[in-house]
């Protein structure tokens, strides 16, 4: 569950449709705004419209869960209402504990109690910061054992405080069983019935749209592959004309049907979705280079030399190298012959343009006799690499340039070689609370050793930090507030029947 909120929330944060993660109904429901919010009600944590509870029960349960709020342990909202129409309990619980923002929001410690007379139905959900410590299993024997009983007699009140009270044991000892001498005093449970079988999570009947962890790990990396390679092939600047918006209207539609199936348990197998975001750039992929190669024959002049079609077919491919590590079945074949293209280009000899005899290309000791002492230095910074081709009837030479496309060197201003380089920034003034700061981002030639400079300035410190800090502590040192100030749920939990 933990994991399959954050596909649903990281979908929609990518399709900027906002946090709302149920239907348009749902979230005008009228259940919404008709329980009021506990922290609205001086600084209660129980919301009873309908008053199903006593009062002296409401005000025992503030008074017992004040202090698990204050001491940062948990925060826990228990909410009874009559009826919250055809709404389904569970997708109750999970709008409103995010509406509410029930817990700290650092800490997601956060846990609601909803109790629906009219389904006959209880709820529990639970942030982040608490699955660890009341994990699922736990939160359905507790309603079991401590509340059901109660609630099948219609005593609302005995099992609200037996299921807080549950609670509290779970999160301050780990257990949240009661001695049995306590024990043997609780109305009977299904287990004590004569052949009734204990209701177990085990034996509860499974929910058929229920995903594993592993099928939510799955749709995950596959929305995330969908993505980050389909911004990769559309932000390039090569890209193909009319390549983009194709590529991310199919980015559009399958995120939106991953949200779709992740917000509101649509029955779609999450297999379909993993080769949906897996096949879609992949399909992607193989358009693109497509489309780029015949755009490259369309571009590149009749008359170019090989030098000049080699360093464009790189610089149209280059950033590329990922596609045959993520689709290798299909792509390995692509990228062979892409390397034996380049091999053509740059290995096959030239011919002498003098005398038109067949050139031979000088080994790298031989070269660097040929190439000037800026050439050099170029390619021992790997900035530039270069081939000497050499005529052997009129030793003609012909030198041929091939660019780095990775180097982060420049031409330098002084000796106009590629082979300014940056070096470490230079702080002058320091930035403090009080004032900015400003330094030099500096580039050194590694020919010339020409130096160039360019300031750079830093704003100064905020005190926000420290003021943050010591607001926080006030915050949870005082006797009267309340932690609930945004805590989100985990989609932990468990419900029960009576």
């Amino acid at each position: 569950m933990l994991l399959r909120c954050f596909l649903f929330r990281l979908l929609f944060l990518l399709l900027l449709l906002g946090p709302a993660a149920r239907p348009a109904a749902a979230q005008d429901a009228d259940y919404l705004t008709r329980l009021p919010d506990p922290k609205t009600l001086g600084e209660s944590y129980v919301s009873d419209p309908d008053h199903l509870l006593q009062p002296a029960t409401v005000q025992e349960l503030n008074a017992t869960l004040r202090p698990l709020d204050q001491s940062g342990r948990a925060h826990i909202d228990v909410v009874l209402t009559r009826s919250i129409g055809e709404e389904v309990p569970k997708t109750a619980a999970t709008a409103l504990f995010n509406r509410w923002k029930i817990g700290d929001k650092d800490k997601n410690n956060g846990l609601l109690l909803l109790v629906v007379d009219d389904q006959h139905r209880v709820e529990f959900e639970t942030g982040y910061g608490l699955e660890a410590d009341v994990p699922d299993v736990v939160c359905f024997r507790i309603q079991q054992r401590y509340m059901i009983p109660y609630l099948r007699g219609g005593q609302y009140d005995e099992a609200v405080r037996q299921g807080v009270a549950a609670l509290i044991r779970q999160l301050s000892t780990g257990h949240f069983a009661l001695p049995d001498s306590a024990e043997a005093q609780l109305p009977p449970t299904l287990a004590d019935e004569p052949h009734v079988e204990m209701l177990t999570e085990a034996a509860a009947p499974a929910d058929p749209t229920a995903w594993s962890g592993a099928e939510i790990a799955g749709v995950m990396a596959a929305a995330l592959l969908l993505v980050a390679a389909s911004l990769a092939l559309v932000l390039r600047k090569h890209t193909p004309r009319g390549f983009a918006p194709i590529m991310v209207l199919g980015l559009v539609l399958i995120l939106g049907l991953m949200g779709l199936v992740a917000g509101t348990s649509w029955p779609v197998a999450p297999g379909l979705l993993m080769a949906l975001g897996y096949a879609w750039p992949l399909l992607g992929a193989h358009v693109y280079l497509r489309l780029l190669n015949r755009q490259l024959r369309a571009e590149a002049s009749p008359t170019a030399s090989r030098h000049a079609r080699y360093n464009l077919l790189e610089e149209a491919h280059h950033g590329l190298g990922w596609l045959r590590f993520v689709f290798p079945l299909t792509l390995a074949w692509y990228w062979r012959g892409y390397w034996r293209r380049l091999a053509q280009l740059r290995e096959e000899p030239y011919a002498c343009p003098a005398c038109a005899t067949p050139m031979h290309r000088l080994d790298e000791t031989q070269d660097d006799a040929a190439l000037r002492p800026g050439q050099i230095a170029e390619e021992q910074i790997a900035a530039i690499d270069y081939d000497a081709w050499q005529c052997p009837a009129c030793e003609e030479l012909l030198i041929l340039s091939y660019p780095n496309l990775s180097t982060d060197a420049k031409s330098c201003p002084k000796c106009h070689n590629r082979t300014l380089q940056p070096q470490p920034d230079e702080e002058v003034r320091a930035a403090t609370t009080s004032h900015g700061g400003w330094g030099w981002h500096v580039h050194e030639c590694a020919f010339c050793h020409h130096v160039k400079k360019q300031k750079y300035s830093t704003a100064k410190l905020s005190s926000s930090s420290s003021s943050s800090s010591s607001s926080s502590f006030s915050s949870g040192s005082s006797s009267s507030s309340s932690s609930s100030s945004g805590g989100s749920s985990g989609g932990g939990g468990a419900g029960s029947s009576w």
